[in-house]
């Protein structure tokens, strides 16, 4: 039992009573900031691959492979301080072509450009300046195959990194590890084809995957590769379901981009065919204080756009 205080006590003595009502708003959902998105920019570039990064010094950096009746060729941009009056406009062909497939990341001042070339080749630009000046373009490694579905990289805090790629069924990772290249290794999953797949490093490499499971199911999945945090050096944690889609239905999910604010945060796309179709990119979150292998994620929102190939995500400091 809890005595009521004094002042409970006075008021409940009196011959009359005024209510009081006390309301509390805060800007947040199940914990975590509620964001105020924003368009800067409104171009004329096809919705295709890409992604973005956000470097030591704040500024944007983007890239995109053009479609394939432009020769698939990758472009990348700058904007030294991007802002509502920035020109989001100017892009800069790298000289490569026949690209399917592009990551980016950034540690500090270090950046690098990832991307798969028709031929296999997996190959890098690097920059060590924020991205103003680039390094040339190395080869360091082959694809099994060129059905490649989605690839994503990440920067460990000391400066080791690691490529994900998707050839179909089967999930790849190739770290470089004090500057030195190791040999790719494959999950131990058994699903169906891959169709995206995203990463933000955080004690473990913490991954979204999706694509079709074995019996043809379009899914959605959160995933572990431990480097011991979590999981353990080396090891895949299971697939956890975060959406799915029964197989010959109309709907299916695409392009996930992941990131690491207050909270685990994401983009992905729903693909309907049916009657009315559409290609959507929804965004959810993770409950605050939750950990990413807890997968508790808040109900999916649909974000008004529309778009084949999804939203990148990246922050600098408390800016998305």
């Amino acid at each position: 039992m809890r005595e009521l205080t004094t002042t409970l006590l006075a008021a409940q003595k009196r011959a009359t009573a005024t209510p009081y009502v006390k309301v509390v708003v805060t800007n947040r959902v199940a914990g975590a900031v509620r964001y105020n998105w924003g368009r800067l920019y409104t171009g004329s570039e096809e919705d295709y691959l890409h992604g973005m990064t956000l470097p030591g010094d704040g500024s944007l950096l983007r890239v995109r492979i053009t479609p394939a009746s432009d020769s698939q060729k990758l472009y990348r941009q700058r904007v030294a301080n991007p802002g509502p009056a920035s020109d989001f406009s100017q892009w800069t062909y790298t000289g490569q072509y026949n690209a399917v497939a592009v990551a980016i990341a950034a540690l500090a001042a270090e950046v690098s450009i990832f991307w798969i070339k028709t031929n296999r080749e997996i190959r890098r630009i690097k920059s060590t300046d924020n991205g103003i000046n680039w390094g040339s373009p190395e080869l360091i490694d082959y694809t099994p195959t060129t059905s490649i579905g989605g690839m994503t990289a990440a920067y460990k805090p000391n400066g080791d990194l690691a490529v994900f790629y998707a050839d179909q069924s089967t999930l790849y990772i190739k770290e470089n590890i004090n500057g030195q290249w190791q040999a790719p290794s494959g999950w131990d999953k058994s699903t169906g084809e891959i169709s995206g797949v995203t990463c933000v490093y955080d004690d473990d490499w913490n991954l979204m995957v999706n694509g079709q499971d074995s019996p043809g199911n379009y899914k959605l999945w959160s995933l572990v590769y431990g480097d011991g945090g979590a999981v353990s050096v080396g090891y895949w944690s299971d697939l956890v379901e975060i959406a799915s889609a029964p197989s010959g239905g109309d709907f299916e999910f695409r392009q996930p981009f992941l990131d690491k604010t207050d909270v685990y945060r994401c983009f992905f796309i729903e693909k309907f065919t049916g009657t009315e179709a559409y290609s959507r990119p929804y965004r959810s979150h993770t409950v605050a204080e939750s950990e990413f292998p807890d997968n508790l994620w808040c109900e999916p929102v649909p974000f008004n756009l529309s778009s084949q190939y999804g939203l990148a995500m990246a922050h600098h400091g408390e800016y998305g």
